[in-house]
């Protein structure tokens, strides 16, 4: 009983990207990038392993090579995933998920566009668009114009920001290593 425990855990999708991020985060920073996000999930008939990276600068196809011969044989070691896989090392993008609080702190810190999309309409819209000007962890509060609106994080089924403005990622990877 407890195998079939331990082997439900291994295989979980979360408990995998957790494990992978862990195994390759601090050889990736040292190598002068952040990373954004680590992803296990099901394409197709695929299961991919995505690792979203940052630079200042932004990310290039050569980057995101680069990092791949860096984690490769990492993963190969820790061996999480016992089905194929395909791995990817993609750039964050411009517009990413806010999907973790760091994300959503670090977009409000910066300022930055969002649109945030609700489970049940408030005020007849289901999807705001402004600056977040306050999180908490629980209530997150957008500027749309001169108009404020709070929410609860239970209400917000996503959030977009824009990162097309520069951003220090730099100061975002020493908060990480001084945890």
């Amino acid at each position: 009983m407890a195998e079939a425990k331990k082997k439900a855990a291994k295989a979980n999708p979360k408990n995998i990207a957790e494990k992978v991020r862990s195994a390759v985060e601090e050889v990736i920073v040292e190598a002068g990038y952040s990373v954004w996000d680590v992803s296990y999930y099901k394409e197709g008939p695929e299961m991919i392993l995505e690792i979203s990276i940052d630079k200042q600068g932004g990310i290039s196809i050569n980057d995101c090579s680069a990092v791949t011969r860096l984690i490769e044989p990492i993963i190969d070691e820790l061996d999480p995933i016992e089905e194929s896989y395909c791995l990817q090392v993609s750039s964050a993008g411009t517009v990413r998920p806010l999907d973790k609080d760091e994300h959503i702190q670090l977009a409000c810190d910066n300022k930055l566009q969002a649109t945030v999309k609700l489970y049940v309409a408030v005020d007849g819209k289901k999807e705001y668009s402004g600056i977040i000007e306050e999180y908490d962890g629980e209530t997150l509060t957008i500027v749309e114009g001169e108009e404020k609106h709070t929410f609860d994080k239970k209400q917000i089924s996503k959030i977009n920001a824009e990162f097309e403005t520069e951003i220090d990622l730099a100061e975002e990877n020493e908060e990480k290593e001084d945890e």
